[in-house]
């Protein structure tokens, strides 16, 4: 004899996977702005302000940078350019309440065994059923 199919069970799996893309979607949907990246280079004479996906939002010239060599200066903001994005880069990679995605897969994996569990307990107890009812018609 089958047991008896709890549809509790099913709900809870469906719940546990929408529990879960609420959290992917929450970590989405952060009313914190977007991080930046500052760099600097000659001393503070140049400053360099950047945002994602890498792009340049300031780059600040003191005026006395501009009696630098070309060379120089190029050098100069090169530098600055590369500290920003390696701040920016930095604090993305650290940013606090992130989707851990390796663990939201590993949730929902046991999320899909668990629901393939009861359908499949499901579907076993349709078939007795109707199986019981296709014998008691038949007497």
């Amino acid at each position: 004899m089958a047991h008896p199919v709890d549809p509790s069970g099913l709900g809870r799996v469906l719940s546990e996977t929408m529990s879960a893309l609420g959290q992917f979607t929450a970590g989405a949907e952060s009313d914190a702005p977007p991080p930046e990246g500052h760099g600097e280079a000659a001393d503070g004479l140049v400053q360099v302000t950047v945002g994602p996906p890498g792009r340049i939002t300031a780059l600040t010239l003191d005026p006395r940078a501009m009696r630098m060599a070309s060379e120089s200066l190029a050098e100069e903001v090169t530098e600055a350019v590369n500290a920003a994005l390696a701040d920016l880069q930095e604090k993305v990679t650290a940013v606090p309440g992130q989707i851990d995605l390796g663990s939201l897969g590993d949730q929902l994996r046991k999320i899909q065994e668990d629901a393939g569990r009861q359908f499949s307990a499901f579907t076993d107890a349709l078939v007795e059923a109707q199986d019981r009812l296709a014998r008691q018609g038949g007497k």
